[in-house]
């Protein structure tokens, strides 16, 4: 097999075993709330006080500490067609927060997302990265974290959420030494034969 094939197929597998990116719309949700009597989606359960969402492979949960099960709720914001207000401390208390994590855990890296918010902080993996307040985007990406975490106030209302898997796999320059020198002393073997 010449040296060109076989960098071709390894680069072909690299390719269709690395992540692909996904942007979490929230677009199966159409009704204006979620929770606290309302009926709640497909994709979401109730955790104790806690209101799990599913999509993509992603899962958001809305951290209610006081309120009471079943009470939590997730409304449609005013800012803009399916932008959930996924923290509603005026509703589900002062101490509510949101997490992003991987269904079933593990790593990931967050591109970015639109929102609108009175003033949240942002956390990854405990430690704060920055706060938003009013419109915009977070556009500072975060890769190999395993969890998000928006704190707010009063409402923070979050859509569009440009995330996608990552994995521990070895770094490309690493890999790529090792392997060139494998085909180094493969050739230097057939070589001298």
């Amino acid at each position: 097999m010449k040296l060109n094939t076989i960098l071709a197929a390894l680069c072909f597998s690299m390719a269709a075993s690395s992540a692909s990116a996904t942007v979490l719309e929230f677009s199966k949700l159409t009704e204006m709330m979620y929770g606290d009597g309302f009926p709640l989606a497909d994709s979401m359960r109730y955790d104790g006080p806690n209101l799990k969402y599913e999509e993509s492979g992603f899962q958001l949960t809305l951290h209610a500490p006081n309120a009471a099960p079943g009470a939590a709720n997730v409304g449609s914001g005013t800012f803009e067609p399916q932008t959930y207000n996924w923290h509603d401390g005026l509703d589900n208390g002062s101490d509510t927060f949101v997490t992003l994590t991987r269904i079933g855990g593990g790593l990931f890296n967050l591109s970015g997302f639109d929102y609108f918010a009175d003033w949240s902080s942002i956390s990854a993996d405990g430690k704060l990265v920055g706060v938003i307040q009013d419109a915009g985007i977070w556009a500072t990406a975060l890769t190999g974290i395993m969890e998000l975490r928006i704190s707010s106030g009063a409402f923070t209302q979050i859509d569009n959420i440009d995330v996608e898997a990552s994995t521990r796999a070895v770094g490309l320059p690493g890999t790529l030494s090792l392997m060139l020198a494998g085909f180094a002393a493969a050739g230097f073997t057939r070589r001298r034969r």
